[in-house]
């Protein structure tokens, strides 16, 4: 991605804004936190709780004549918008009655599906008894809470924003009020994280009875609060990993999902039939167009990928100068990037199927990848069925390096694009691109996994 020279009437000169669009799904970014994660490579804005300058009524102002730039906008305007997730920052960080003018404004504007899903994001320290009980009586119908974890010692050396015990006293308040649909997300290999420790937490997730839970490794960033404390020695390093410990973690995540009836429907995401994120299943599985609105989001459209700057005031003045802000672009995905992009995220569910791959590029699936599926079926990581192509055992295991069986050639090696702006999860794979394809994958004839093999205990780990 890149700064594009014009960038005040892009849109206009590259997207037919007249021509109507079938269907999307809306992100809105809400860039505040009340403090940062110590470890958080995202774009975030430090809002107080008193709120002198009224910092958060100016944004969602600007914000909501956003919505409106864009509505007024035939793509958008007669398009059929699937799914709205606020995030953020932390999108619960917003008061009662901006949150309100938000839901209000999305279904006076857009042509909301009648079996929408609308998510919100956010901490369950924001939730107080106000809020709580307009989310779960307003259009709203799904919450999604950084938890991380249960303990207190865990959230304090990890810098969590809320206490221990307002996750699940804000988890059983929304579901003494009917709103069942809650996820929540876990970390686990947190500095000082023991087996014990994170058994707990499996523990009080299983209690809590919610029907949605992901896990991520914790992650040491750069130029990160917690990266300097470690180098430092004021905070415990967290295990490599790859061993044994952390992979105990993850098995022991995977048996306590299974004993709830919860099946891992993508990667690291856990659900009860029924529950799965609707948000990633459109943007990702049927991958249709997303609009997202606020500093620091990413649009993807018409073969391209959009960005804006994380500068909230200067989205603040663009919007009140009724002008959209594209601060960083892609060029054009060529059809051949457009497929490869689409098969890393359906990837993220295991499989491909044949005929929706027909129908979404009129081609087919085996003869554009002829190559990528050999050296995978080589391997050992895919398996090819009448109707569709799946991941084996083993292929769990080695995601990874399956999806980037499919990274395009000519983004291997492409160091220029550490120096361009990249304020969201865009970064890792800006950082996978800066290497040789040989750095992660081999020589494309080399089989990999003769350097590298996997034992029967580490592939009964991620199944």
């Amino acid at each position: 991605m890149h700064r594009p020279a014009q960038a005040e009437n892009w849109l206009e000169t590259h997207i037919d804004m007249n021509a109507e669009s079938k269907e999307f799904v809306l992100y809105i970014g809400i860039p505040f936190c009340r403090t940062r994660c110590k470890s958080c490579p995202y774009f975030a804005s430090l809002l107080p709780e008193n709120d002198k300058r009224d910092r958060e009524g100016v944004y969602v102002d600007a914000l909501l004549k956003d919505l409106r730039k864009w509505a007024s906008y035939p793509k958008f305007q007669n398009a059929l918008l699937r799914n709205i997730y606020i995030g953020g920052g932390t999108g619960s960080i917003l008061k009662t009655s901006n949150l309100r003018r938000i839901v209000d404004t999305v279904f006076e504007l857009f042509k909301v599906d009648p079996q929408y899903e609308f998510t919100l994001e956010g901490n369950a320290r924001d939730y107080d008894a106000e809020k709580i009980d307009y989310v779960s009586q307003s259009r709203i119908n799904r919450l999604s809470l950084g938890v991380q974890s249960f303990q207190p010692e865990l959230l304090g050396v990890i810098g969590s924003p809320h206490a221990a015990e307002d996750s699940a006293r804000v988890i059983r308040a929304f579901q003494a009020k009917g709103l069942h649909n809650i996820q929540i997300d876990m970390m686990y290999n947190l500095p000082g994280h023991t087996l014990a420790l994170w058994r707990k937490d499996l523990e009080v997730l299983k209690s809590l009875d919610v029907p949605h839970f992901t896990i991520y490794l914790y992650r040491i960033h750069k130029e990160t609060p917690q990266s300097r404390l470690i180098t430092k020695g004021r905070v415990e390093k967290p295990d490599d990993p790859e061993t044994p410990m952390v992979k105990d973690m993850y098995g022991q995540a995977l048996e306590i999902a299974e004993s709830m009836g919860f099946h891992m429907y993508m990667v690291d995401h856990f659900a009860k039939p029924g529950y799965e994120n609707m948000y990633n299943h459109w943007n990702w599985k049927v991958y249709i167009d997303t609009l997202a609105i606020g500093p620091g989001s990413y649009s993807y459209f018409d073969g391209y990928r959009l960005g804006t700057e994380a500068d909230v005031e200067k989205y603040i003045e663009h919007c009140n100068d009724d002008k959209i802000l594209v601060s960083t672009v892609s060029e054009k995905l060529s059809p051949r990037v457009q497929r490869e992009r689409y098969v890393v995220f359906a990837l993220l569910y295991y499989e491909i199927e044949f005929a929706f791959y027909h129908s979404k590029f009129a081609t087919s699936f085996l003869d554009d990848f002829k190559d990528e599926i050999a050296r995978l079926e080589r391997k050992g990581l895919v398996e090819l069925m009448p109707d569709r192509m799946a991941l084996t055992r083993l292929g769990l295991v080695w995601h990874t390096n399956v999806i980037l069986e499919f990274f395009n050639p000519a983004f291997w090696n492409d160091v220029d694009s550490l120096n361009e702006p990249n304020w969201s999860l865009n970064g890792v794979m800006v950082e996978v691109g800066a290497h040789p394809r040989a750095h992660w994958l081999g020589a494309k004839d080399q089989d990999f996994f003769n350097e590298h093999p996997v034992t029967d205990e580490e592939v009964d780990h991620h199944v």
